[in-house]
């Protein structure tokens, strides 16, 4: 295909909708690139609390859009107001790419559609509004442009042998996890957004080989063993989950959900012990323990890591040395860093400081993650005497009384990590810029 032939493309991100680590964004903007020419690249945000994020998209080619205005949808309101001046001054563009999951959109993505342009949709289908990537020509979910998992031993890619008919149950119940997690959102389940959901948190779902022709029999299927309901119409028809569940569902989602708690805790523990567990020592301990991850749906160990990444119970990444395989991580959410503020913010904190506003939630959850902390540790640091005595040196001498929880925490952790003075102030400052303080190092 010549330059020529290929499609003209508009970039157009919400950011405050849809975002994840820099190389998944390095990874889906490559891929983006690949498949045609873009003309124009926007991303949309409150940049202020985003520092790193902005450096890195700029650099990536985005025209960052600034959104400080505090009220709801903000940003989708500028983003929207992007496309139709897009749509006015660059008719050559033949594809659109939304990044978003706001059903505010859907609107829009309507009339792009009723113009003959190609909509590439790329979301947390978590998060999308039901009938959005009905509406697309195209669908990503943001976490297929994560690296693939290779496997680090041969048995990692082993399947399981394991009957369809069992199979076929323990699918009904990730089917009712789903309609569970879709709804929690105050989304409608839908056909068509439930499929997206469900390949998302269950990357080696297939219906096919569980000896369906497609989907919507193994729906029909679901439907007549009672683990969902389908009610309405196509193309309307959304899932719902029976009045009473049957005994045998019950069972199966509470082995699932304490086996997906137990990799979480022991990813947890042994990052508290010591260095990040590698996915090799991590796979043979869960097995010491008694963790059959077969018994719950997952032919293989590595099928099972994977989904409990995309729940957000874990992050796989690779070893500081390549030739160890990959590492895994604890990922807390920001409702469980919220419930740590809570409880600790006066003790830790001082009385007069108030727990952190919910946008900083996220970014502390990702500050740990960077920096392969867990959240007790970073109690640990707050905590630790000669951690705090350089804390306050470098306040003192930058004639500064005190900050905020976000940028105090992230301070402490990085003292406490054993890091240069120079490196830890420069990373704080750029966590301040916002606020005007810079931070010096004691002589």
């Amino acid at each position: 295909m010549t330059s020529e032939a290929k499609p003209q493309l508009a970039i157009f991100w919400d950011v405050e909708n849809v975002s994840d680590e820099a190389s998944t964004h390095k990874a889906m903007t490559e891929k983006i690139r690949q498949s045609g020419h873009i003309v124009k690249a926007y991303a949309f945000a409150d940049w202020d609390p985003r520092r790193s994020m902005a450096e890195d998209l700029y650099a990536l080619g985005y025209d960052l859009i600034h959104i400080p205005d505090s009220k709801d949808n903000a940003s989708d309101y500028k983003m929207a107001s992007y496309i139709l001046d897009h749509l006015f001054h660059y008719p050559e563009t033949t594809r659109y790419v939304m990044i978003t999951g706001d059903g505010d959109f859907k609107l829009l993505a309507g009339s792009l559609k009723e113009r003959g342009v190609e909509l590439w949709l790329i979301s947390n289908p978590v998060i999308t509004a039901s009938e959005l990537p009905d509406l697309a020509t195209m669908y990503s979910d943001i976490f297929s442009f994560r690296p693939s998992l290779d496997c680090v031993r041969p048995e990692d890619c082993d399947e399981s042998i394991q009957s369809i008919v069992q199979q076929r149950h323990i699918t009904g119940v990730q089917l009712q996890e789903v309609v569970r997690t879709i709804a929690k959102t105050g989304s409608k389940p839908g056909v068509g957004h439930a499929k997206h959901v469900m390949k998302s948190l269950n990357p080696s779902f297939n219906e096919k080989e569980l000896g369906f022709s497609g989907w919507n029999e193994f729906l029909e299927w679901a439907e007549a063993q009672r683990y969902i309901d389908q009610e309405g119409e196509l193309p309307n028809t959304v899932l719902a989950l029976p009045k009473d569940l049957t005994p045998q569902s019950v069972k199966i989602s509470e082995e699932v959900t304490e086996a997906f708690d137990f990799l979480a805790l022991m990813t947890e523990e042994d990052l508290n012990a010591g260095p990040p567990p590698s996915l090799r020592n991590l796979g043979i301990k869960l097995r010491e323990r008694g963790l059959e991850f077969e018994k719950i749906g997952y032919r293989r160990f590595s099928d099972f890591v994977l989904s409990a990444e995309k729940r957000g119970l874990i992050r796989i990444m690779p070893a500081d040395d390549e030739h160890d395989g990959a590492i895994v991580l604890p990922v807390y959410s920001p409702e469980r860093i919220r419930s740590w503020f809570e409880e600790n913010v006066k003790r830790v904190f001082g009385e007069s400081v108030n727990v952190p506003k919910p946008a900083f939630m996220k970014k502390i959850s990702m500050i740990l993650l960077e920096t392969r902390t867990t959240l007790q540790q970073m109690e640990t640091y707050l905590l630790d005497e000669s951690v705090r005595r350089l804390y306050l040196s470098i306040l003192e001498t930058s004639a500064i009384p005190f900050l905020p929880p976000f940028q105090m925490s992230l301070a402490h952790i990085l003292i406490g990590k054993g890091l240069d003075c120079i490196d830890i102030v420069k990373k704080v400052n750029s966590e301040l810029s916002p606020l005007g303080i810079v931070l010096s190092c004691p002589e």
